[in-house]
């Protein structure tokens, strides 16, 4: 009988404790982004649209009519003795091309990481997917700040 009214006790003081998780709907702005064209590198377009439906708030009248312009590039930064690449730098170059009352305005975002080369290529095209997910998440989130706190005409 003790444990369950203990039980009882700890579960009602941590349900109203105020926990709240973190990226709920509170990011979401009060206006709608269309990607209206997407250019560069499928993976990457992919996600950063699948993520702006996501905070996207499709009842809202202020709409912004986006172009979304990536590149994705792998720089060699050494190689070892033998001539085998063992650094590279993944760099994701974003542009978003914001369209609203018949302004064009542009952003852009730059990511950057080095990672290193894994002798498992399965390996090293997964931990790239991941990475190139993470960056792609960054932009949008970076876009959501920017349209958040940008006083749009």
């Amino acid at each position: 009988m003790k444990k369950n009214i203990s039980l009882l006790f700890i579960f009602l003081i941590l349900n109203n404790c105020g926990f709240a998780p973190i990226y709920t709907n509170s990011n979401k702005g009060d206006f709608a982004i269309d990607v209206v064209g997407t250019k560069g590198d499928g993976i990457v377009n992919n996600i950063i649209n699948s993520e702006i439906t996501r905070i996207s708030n499709a009842d809202s009248i202020k709409r912004y009519k986006v172009k979304i312009i990536t590149n994705y590039k792998k720089i060699i930064l050494s190689k070892n003795i033998k001539g085998i690449v063992s650094n590279y730098q993944v760099v994701l170059d974003a542009k978003f091309i914001i369209q609203q009352n018949e302004k064009d305005e542009e952003i852009s975002f730059q990511e950057k990481q080095n990672i290193k080369n894994n002798n498992n290529t399965f390996d090293q095209k997964n931990y790239e997917k991941i990475i190139k997910r993470n960056f792609a998440i960054s932009m949008v989130r970076k876009l959501n700040l920017e349209l958040l706190n940008k006083k749009w005409s």
